[in-house]
């Protein structure tokens, strides 16, 4: 690379340069003019020569040297490193089972990523971590529908699972080895109780239902996804008095055209959101500070009483079975901004006479989760 520095005779007074600051700016002003025209006169056809020498030498090299941008492309060198296929082929390696923290088959994805890092030459390494994780035991949900109109009684069990897309060979092995949905840190127990319908699950619509003399005191409360997350809900549902919470994906929001997964990418009508009801941030025995090994924690019985956990029993469950709970709902008619999609049932708000009868067991209880970390040193202060 060429570099030319052109700059005026030091001692030729035209060029002088003096600096003045104003409001903080630096600020270029010329010198005084001089009182010997003669002198500046001798110099101008020499300064005049030299600045067109130079010109001229930038403006030769100019269009001869290569870029830096063009002989270092990083991005297309970055994007050589890897394809659509190796892309496609991590992705189902990574997803072809599943693989839920603090288990054995969590452990082989993190090795696997481990391997892949280090094919590549990165330094790469596997902190392992012992957090509080929660896992199902056994989860039920029933309904029971007291006769009216003339129609019988009637008691529906949900199956609480998922199908399996249509036409993925790899479905059924995938559904055997799934874990059953459920809300981790849900609280363990069972409730036998009316359902009310709340909308979303947030603080002004249980404040509706109050407003119109609906219970939810004791009740099994019944909301959707849509506009906060599955721990907001069952914490407002606890503090406005409900036993349980059953959370659903209504067809409205997730449902699109009719069409789902495979033909469309909206959620199948068997299809559950699962999530976790701890409303706290990182592992719940190590609030606020970093669960490294040998570090001070929370007993879990104490973790698990803090108001961020949910402290109630719930469950997701699917647009499906959720439909079936709607059509057995009583009560005045929900307002229409709490309505599903047309040509569906019409939401009430209960409470009642539909009763829910749900149980829960989990086991929270600590385990050993991994992170996987690379390095790439920088050429200058690797070690920062």
């Amino acid at each position: 690379m060429l570099a030319a520095s052109l700059s005026p005779p030091s001692h030729h007074p035209s060029f002088a340069m003096s600096r003045s600051r104003l409001d903080g700016s630096f600020l270029l002003s010329p010198s005084p003019p001089t009182n010997k025209p003669r002198t500046r006169c001798r110099f101008l056809p020499t300064t005049l020569a030299v600045l067109g020498v130079a010109l001229s030498l930038l403006l030769f090299f100019s269009r001869r040297l290569p870029s830096p941008t063009a002989s270092l492309n990083y991005g297309a060198l970055f994007l050589s490193l890897g394809s659509n296929a190796t892309a496609a082929a991590h992705l189902r390696a990574l997803t072809l089972h599943p693989h839920v923290a603090g288990t054995a088959a969590n452990a082989a994805a993190a090795r696997y990523v481990l391997d892949a890092f280090s094919s590549l030459s990165f330094p790469a390494h596997i902190t392992p971590y012992s957090v509080l994780l929660s896992y199902p035991i056994h989860r039920s949900l029933s309904l029971s529908s007291p006769g009216r109109g003339g129609v019988a009684a009637t008691t529906t069990s949900f199956s609480l699972t998922q199908k399996p897309a249509r036409g993925d060979p790899d479905g059924p092995t995938a559904a055997a080895e799934a874990i059953p949905t459920f809300y981790a840190y849900a609280a363990s127990g069972s409730v036998s109780a009316e359902a009310v319908y709340a909308n979303y699950g947030r603080e002004e619509d249980f404040a509706l239902l109050a407003a119109r003399g609906v219970d939810v005191k004791g009740k099994v409360a019944l909301a959707r996804y849509g506009k906060i997350h599955c721990e907001d809900i069952a914490r407002f549902a606890r503090v406005a008095g409900a036993a349980a919470v059953v959370v659903y994906t209504d067809p409205l929001h997730y449902g699109g055209d009719g069409s789902f997964f495979p033909d469309a990418r909206w959620l199948p009508p068997t299809g559950v959101q699962v999530g976790s009801l701890f409303h706290g941030v990182g592992d719940p025995t190590t609030p606020m500070w970093a669960s490294s090994d040998g570090c001070e924690r929370v007993a879990v019985d104490d973790a698990m009483k803090t108001n961020d956990m949910p402290l109630i029993p719930g469950l997701p469950v699917s647009a499906r079975d959720a439909m079936e709970v709607h059509r057995a709902l009583g009560g005045e008619v929900a307002p229409a901004d709490w309505q599903g999609r047309p040509g569906g049932p019409v939401y009430r708000l209960g409470p009642g006479p539909a009763v829910l009868n749900l149980t829960y067991i989990g086991n929270d209880t600590m385990a050993t989760i991994e992170n996987v970390f690379a390095m790439i040193e920088g050429a200058e202060e690797p070690d920062r």
